[in-house]
């Protein structure tokens, strides 16, 4: 077992996102929190725009653990929004709006939401059910104004008279409550909703704070998507007291241009960002940069090596999860590998490599990775009841699905999700190593590999690739490529080319969707 023992691990309690924010308020009220486009928010006001809208909940008849829907990009609405339900006492559930229109809404209408917070870009996504259905569903509009609508600018301003009293659950010791329902992105099955906890998420910000070495004086600079671990965009920032960029609409100039204009220290992305970012902003200098964190479970060490090279900093391959939500294995700045490892395992985590008997793995040895500590979920909204708090502190378990194995020093390597195995033969192979081998190729900008029947081996391999821009690679090419780089049954049997490959919400390639191709 891989333990990692951080600073504050004798802690018995976590901090609620609210304790913390009251905590800057009170320490730095005209700190600014969040900066975006050209305008920002201090700690204070956005405390007390935030009390407005909880005013305006409650009044509105918002009770305890009701559910409030979130459809927004990053904007400052959707903070405001989520720390002002979490104040009322109510239950936020960020929705995808890149789902498609039936299940966005089927979702929305099985959490039965006393509220919907839109972005009037995302009003299309209701269908009419959910619309006629105002009188059980009040639906407050972020952007323009119109009729039968209400507008969320006029419902979130701070409030002159004495606030009403909120309920205090965020603030109890040793708090199992749930903070919010923190759905799965879907990409093995359909989307659950993690009961994330105000302790899950404050030991897993805490973990990132003790191995990135962050501090009040950083900028943080997410590029997950609004309804992927919405948390990643605030946590961080609130419990060091430091400051936010919030982007929304990602490109690799707008990307470039924010963490110059706002001095960005701290940003985390997905491999095919910062791929984006080395093709089209060589000349731009990232000088305030400290931390460039890659979320995906492969970076390429060329990107990795890349980018240190143009910007003066690597990126740090990570791991997380909604499960253990957010990073639970990481490069450090201190403490990092530039050939594609995940990293080695955070504080306040435990980690184990098992194989199918559940016995341990040996160092290079494949195996499942297990997870256990405060911040793994204790269960998911429909599926079972708020976790148990007797006997707290409580530790769950999660098999995530991800085969990987560890080096001597405790380095993590991913090699596969479990599920996207492919037997050739009877033989294992790992489409991530098709992927790998295939990438290696100048013509190729990116590829995703996935298992299709074949009549004489059972299952082969079959590639979906996205040329580079002028490239003319032909796919008898690539089969050649192939053989001389791979061993015959990692081959693919098949190639498709695509102008680009299909994405869930968190950016990640929705092999999903490529099967539905096949």
């Amino acid at each position: 077992m891989t333990t990692a023992k951080g600073l504050n691990m004798g802690l018995n309690m976590g901090v609620s996102i609210l304790e913390a924010l009251r905590e800057n308020v009170i320490r730095h009220p005209q700190r600014n929190f969040i900066y975006y486009r050209n305008s920002a928010l201090t700690y204070e006001e956005f405390y007390r725009r935030c009390q407005g809208f909880a005013q305006f909940l409650m009044a509105s008849g918002l009770k305890v653990g009701d559910r409030v829907c979130l459809i927004m990009p990053r904007v400052p609405e959707l903070l405001l929004a989520f720390f002002a339900v979490v104040m009322a006492g109510g239950l936020p559930a960020p929705v995808s709006y890149m789902m498609d229109k039936g299940s966005s809404n089927g979702l929305i209408h099985s959490l039965s939401p006393a509220f919907i917070v839109i972005h009037d870009k995302f009003l299309h996504t209701l269908d009419e059910q959910t619309t006629r259905n105002s009188k059980a569903t009040t639906i407050v509009l972020v952007g323009r104004q119109l009729p039968g609508l209400i507008a969320f600018d006029s419902v979130s301003q701070p409030i002159k008279t004495k606030p009403l009293h909120t309920p205090d659950i965020a603030a109890t010791k040793n708090n199992p409550n749930p903070l919010y329902l923190n759905y799965t992105t879907g990409s093995t099955g359909r989307p659950k909703g993690a009961l994330a906890t105000h302790d899950n998420i404050y030991f897993n910000s805490i973990a990132a704070v003790e191995v990135m070495g962050l501090t009040s004086e950083d900028v943080h600079l997410c590029m997950f998507a609004s309804f992927a671990h919405p948390h990643e965009l605030f946590a961080r920032a609130l419990y060091t007291g430091a400051s936010v960029a919030l982007l929304e609409e990602i490109n690799p100039r707008t990307v470039a241009n924010t963490i110059v204009k706002h001095s960005v220290t701290a940003m985390m992305g997905l491999p095919t960002m910062y791929e984006m970012l080395l093709a089209h902003c060589k000349g731009v200098r990232l000088d305030s940069l400290r931390i460039a964190e890659s979320g995906g479970m492969y970076t390429p060490p060329a990107t990795i090596a890349g980018f240190k090279h143009t910007f003066g900093v690597p990126i740090l391959s990570v791991w997380g999860s909604t499960e253990t939500s957010g990073i639970a294995i990481a490069n450090t700045p201190q403490h990092y590998r530039m050939d594609g490892s995940m990293g080695r395992v955070c504080p306040h985590y435990e980690l184990r490599c098992l194989r199918q008997d559940g016995s341990e793995a040996n160092i290079g040895e494949t195996g499942e990775l297990v997870f256990e500590g405060r911040g793994v979920v204790g269960g998911f909204y429909e599926e079972t009841q708020a976790p148990d708090i007797s006997g707290y502190p409580n530790v769950y378990t999660f098999h995530s699905g991800d085969l990987a194995y560890r080096d001597n020093e405790g380095y993590f390597y991913f090699v596969e999700r479990r599920s996207g195995l492919i037997k050739v033969a009877g033989m294992k192979v790992y489409p991530l190593q098709i992927e790998i081998a295939l990438r290696q190729h100048p013509d190729i900008a990116e590829v995703a590999v996935i298992g299709v029947e074949d009549k004489l081996r059972g299952m082969a391999p079959k590639a979906f690739i996205v040329l580079r821009d002028g490239a003319s690679l032909s796919e008898a090419g690539i089969v050649a490529f192939c053989k001389e780089t791979m061993p015959i049954n990692m081959v693919p049997r098949k190639i498709e080319l695509l102008s680009e490959l299909p994405r869930i919400g968190g950016g990640k390639v929705d092999k999903k969707a490529l099967v539905a191709l096949k």
